[in-house]
């Protein structure tokens, strides 16, 4: 998983928590009266919450489908399933979560209610994680797969660009330094190429010849 893969997981990840926020808040109000019966305060609060984490999911999936669009990559019909599904069942959390915010304010004891929606929002969020999971593999390797090749285009046009500029140079040693992993300074390089054309000049020498 890249880099980006995993920022936008934590995306995901985060509205969720927002969403069982929503039901904590309310619970703990229930059971600690944190809001001193100020319902109006309360009822503003879990509307914050409930607005940040669906902005947040919201712009997930504005991502998700952006990139895919982006890349061209076109999903199978078993991914497509996957997609779809997570997809849906987020929606259904977003709108149990409404659907709690609401009853839950026109409940006296709400724990019923409260462990009911907990249970179904939990299951729909971790049902949903996997199945995106699933719908992006996929995805993944073809990312992957066109980095890769990317990667080797521009390695060939350096080594291609390095030969014509020290033609005296090793095609070997210039591989050695441009598939290296390591990141260097333009003249760490220099001086590695400096080496290079000295090893070459050696290897080529006449070992007889004064």
């Amino acid at each position: 998983m890249g880099k980006k893969e995993t920022y936008l997981k934590y995306l995901a990840t985060t509205s969720g928590l927002f969403f069982l926020s929503v039901l904590l808040i309310k619970f703990f109000d229930f059971q600690k009266n944190i809001f001193n019966g100020n319902t109006s305060g309360l009822l503003i609060t879990e509307l914050v919450l409930f607005i940040v984490g669906a902005l947040i999911l919201a712009f997930y999936w504005f991502i998700k489908f952006f990139d895919i669009k982006k890349d061209e990559y076109k999903l199978t019909k078993k991914e497509k399933i996957y997609f779809l599904s997570a997809l849906c069942l987020y929606i259904l959390t977003v709108i149990l979560t409404f659907i709690f915010i609401i009853t839950a304010h026109f409940i006296v004891d709400i724990k019923v209610v409260f462990y009911i929606f907990l249970t179904i929002i939990l299951l729909f969020l971790v049902t949903a994680s996997v199945f995106e999971m699933i719908s992006r593999l996929g995805y993944q390797s073809y990312v992957a797969k066109k980095e890769y090749e990317q990667n080797q285009k521009l390695k060939k046009e350096k080594i291609r660009k390095i030969l014509q500029e020290n033609k005296e140079m090793d095609k070997s040693e210039i591989e050695k330094i441009v598939n290296s992993n390591k990141k260097r300074t333009k003249e760490a390089e220099e001086i590695l190429k400096v080496d290079a054309i000295k090893k070459s000049k050696d290897k080529n020498s006449n070992p007889f010849k004064d």
